[in-house]
């Protein structure tokens, strides 16, 4: 909000700023302008701790133009939602073309309580009426300092009555090229020529294209994913750190696995105690000797287990297979969660090695072949779009993540320069073959019409 300032104008200094305020509003260029004169600058001839600017179009649907210390009213804002209700009420009351303070206790009960929850305090109405007696909106002053006398009433009347009259000058102004221009196009001649020229250029070539959201993706990549089942127990990297081989990811917690490793290898030490037993007994018992091939078997098949346990002990520190960064969103999303065998949890990337993905709507797909011209505008850079080339399409339209049915089309760069970071995102256009001007701008109406008709 504009601060208010140390003390309103007074005598011959409030006169001047009253004619400077007028003179202001009459040479304001834009509505936009005015509503700024209207809800910043009348600060200098008025204390006031906030002032609104609102319209009304011939609906009767309320529309906050301006707000005193914001740029641009936000709409959907709660506050913004409260004044509206406000003002509706008071349009439909008998004093709403009159100069008059809002009363609290003549609005609805929740609306009185949130009157003191966003501190209105002392309101004051003043439409905005034309001479030709319309009201199009209004003005609403609020502070909480001292109640409205008759003297700043009075003056806010009369400035009012200047911002009406500039207000309705601005919306019913009429630029002389389109003056001039409408009354040349009254001409028979010219709408002849003009519909001539508009026939013809319905037949230019011109090269089919569509645009797409795109999505920079590393083209030189290694999924990791979990060796077991388990649960993650701790992460040793960051998203996007650059890794060397053999480099630790995260760590699987291994309690499971260690007690189950340690059970098994005393159960082979037993089963080798026992078929060393049975092995010296042999010599001298018939039956013993019999046992000893089931015992060495058994032997084997718990030193096998204890191998296996063993070498999945070792598999609950995932390492780097290969050099790159390491992609994925955030370590504390895995930390404590369960995977199953062969569940992706990260990607290194080689970040030399990038290309496009690209997901192409349904309703906007067209013809591609492979190494069609597809240019990429990153929202990081919209003005130096990156050359590309089609790699591949996707045959089959799946549902992406936000919810659109599309084709997944790749493209590769050509470009020499350094290849784009992984995870920007952008626009794609990408070209199909020459048709026509008509055929360009009446694909998608053709399209739905014939959907709409059903042939």
């Amino acid at each position: 909000m504009t601060p208010p300032p140390s003390k309103p104008a007074s005598g011959l200094l409030m006169l001047t700023t009253l004619l400077q305020l007028e003179k202001s509003a009459r040479h304001a260029e834009t509505p936009v302008e005015l509503g700024f004169i209207m809800v910043n600058e009348t600060l200098r001839l008025m204390e006031y701790r906030q002032a609104v600017l609102w319209e009304a179009d011939s609906a009767g649907k309320i529309r906050i133009t301006a707000i005193s210390g914001a740029e641009k009213p936000d709409e959907n804002a709660p506050f913004i939602c409260y004044l509206k209700a406000v003002f509706q009420q008071v349009l439909r009351g008998p004093e709403k073309e009159r100069f008059h303070v809002l009363e609290k206790k003549k609005l609805r009960q929740e609306d009185q309580e949130e009157w003191e929850e966003w501190s209105l305090g002392n309101a004051l109405w003043c439409p905005l009426t034309t001479p030709r007696g319309d009201m199009p909106g209004g003005l609403l002053f609020t502070r909480q300092s001292s109640p409205w006398n008759e003297s700043e009433i009075a003056l806010l009347e009369r400035l009012s009555d200047a911002y009406a009259h500039a207000w309705q000058a601005l919306r019913e102004h009429r630029p002389s090229w389109s003056y001039h221009m409408g009354k040349a196009w009254g001409t028979r001649k010219l709408r002849a020529l003009l519909f001539f020229i508009l026939v013809l250029s319905m037949g230019l070539p011109v090269r089919l294209s569509v645009l797409a959201p795109a999505e920079i993706v590393p083209s030189d990549f290694l999924i990791v994913s979990a060796p077991t089942h388990g649960v993650i127990r701790d992460f040793h990297v960051l998203p996007n750190q650059k890794v060397e081989k053999g480099q630790i990811l995260f760590r699987l917690d291994d309690t499971r696995v260690r007690n189950e490793y340690e059970v098994l290898k005393k159960t082979l030490a037993v089963a080798r105690a026992e078929h060393k037993r049975t092995a010296q007994k042999a010599f001298m018992d018939e039956k013993s000797r019999a046992d000893l091939l089931l015992l060495k078997a058994r032997m084997d098949q718990k030193l096998a287990e204890a191998d296996y346990m063993a070498a999945l002990l070792k598999e609950m520190d995932v390492r780097a297979d290969q050099d790159g960064i390491a992609v994925f969103r955030d370590a504390s999303d895995w930390i404590g969660k369960p995977v199953v065998v062969g569940e992706k949890i990260l990607t290194l990337a080689n970040p030399a090695h990038t290309e496009a993905e690209i997901h192409l709507a349904i309703e906007d797909a067209i013809n591609l072949e492979k190494g069609a011209d597809v240019l990429i505008f990153l929202n990081t850079g919209p003005d130096d779009p990156l050359a590309a080339k089609l790699r591949e399409a996707s045959y089959e339209a799946r549902v992406t993540p936000n919810g659109i049915l599309a084709f997944r089309v790749k493209a590769s760069f050509t470009q020499k320069t350094s290849p784009p970071r992984i995870g920007l995102r952008g626009t794609a256009k990408l070209y199909g073959e020459k048709v026509s001007l008509f055929y360009f701008l009446m694909r998608r109406p053709l399209a739905a019409l014939r959907q709409y008709l059903g042939f």
